[in-house]
């Protein structure tokens, strides 16, 4: 019965593998719930990247400046997240280890305090307007990750302000950005959907597709299918995955400069 299903999900492009164009020269950044593959030499000191989505987990965000010197924007409303951050900040100027997790997916920082130069946090979540949305509490304790969709069906919220990924560009003077992090528990589509919309630069988007990890049937398979669908259509090529549908779309643009140089 499984081979059955996988032949339907490869035949109808659902296969979590479908369409990739793999590229050799990838790096994992991060920890292991939370890390991404990408380009080893293409992000630099002048390099912007904007993570939305932190939770407790900014791994990949401050490693991309630790490696690279990245200017990172980390983008969160939620107030656990940006007491993790502070948290981290804190420890890390005093000289102090700080490990998240237990057991084989223990990840301890690696920051230094002069990275934070570098880091802007911004208390906002990234949506399809500027306005104030409910966010949804998860169902379980001590998950960090509220859903302005409601992935998990609760009833209780936390209210917060929202903006579209082009305002907050715009406000912050950045015609272009060299990496987008989307992990927004099921925000995701509606980004995409701006995305696909108002057409910005953006080289690289890493992006979590959260809804695998909540679905009670298979109507995830096409959500995902379509998003990708989008951002394929206005010029990226998936160059890694996951079984778990944790992508990493790069423009053609540099898709192909990449490419070649393999």
């Amino acid at each position: 019965m499984k081979i059955i299903k996988d032949l339907v999900k490869r035949t109808l492009q659902l296969d979590p593998y479908s369409r990739v164009t793999p590229l050799k020269n990838l790096q994992y950044v991060g920890s292991v719930k939370h890390g991404y593959h990408i380009p080893k030499d293409f992000l630099n000191s002048n390099s912007v990247c904007y993570c939305v989505g932190a939770g407790e987990d900014i791994s990949f965000d401050v490693e991309l400046v630790r490696l690279f010197g990245s200017k990172v924007f980390i983008i969160d409303p939620m107030p656990y997240a940006k007491d993790h951050y502070l948290k981290l900040l804190d420890l890390t100027r005093k000289g102090e280890s700080f490990t998240i997790d237990k057991g084989k997916f223990a990840y301890t920082y690696k920051s230094k305090a002069a990275d934070f130069e570098n880091i802007t946090y911004l208390e906002t979540g990234i949506w399809n307007e500027k306005k104030i949305v409910k966010f949804f509490d998860p169902a379980k304790d001590n998950y960090a990750g509220h859903s302005i969709i409601n992935l998990q069906a609760t009833e209780t919220y936390i209210e917060a302000p929202v903006d579209r990924l082009i305002s907050i560009m715009k406000e912050h003077k950045h015609p272009s950005i060299d990496l987008l992090k989307l992990e927004i528990e099921g925000s995701e589509y509606t980004v995409i959907d701006t995305i696909a919309e108002d057409r910005p630069d953006i080289k690289i988007i890493c992006v979590e597709f959260d809804e695998f990890h909540h679905a009670k049937n298979s109507k995830y398979l096409w959500n995902i299918k379509r998003s990708a669908d989008q951002l394929l259509k206005i010029g990226y090529k998936i160059a890694h995955t996951t079984h778990q549908y944790k992508r990493t779309f790069i423009h053609k643009d540099v898709f192909n400069v990449l490419k070649a140089q393999e």
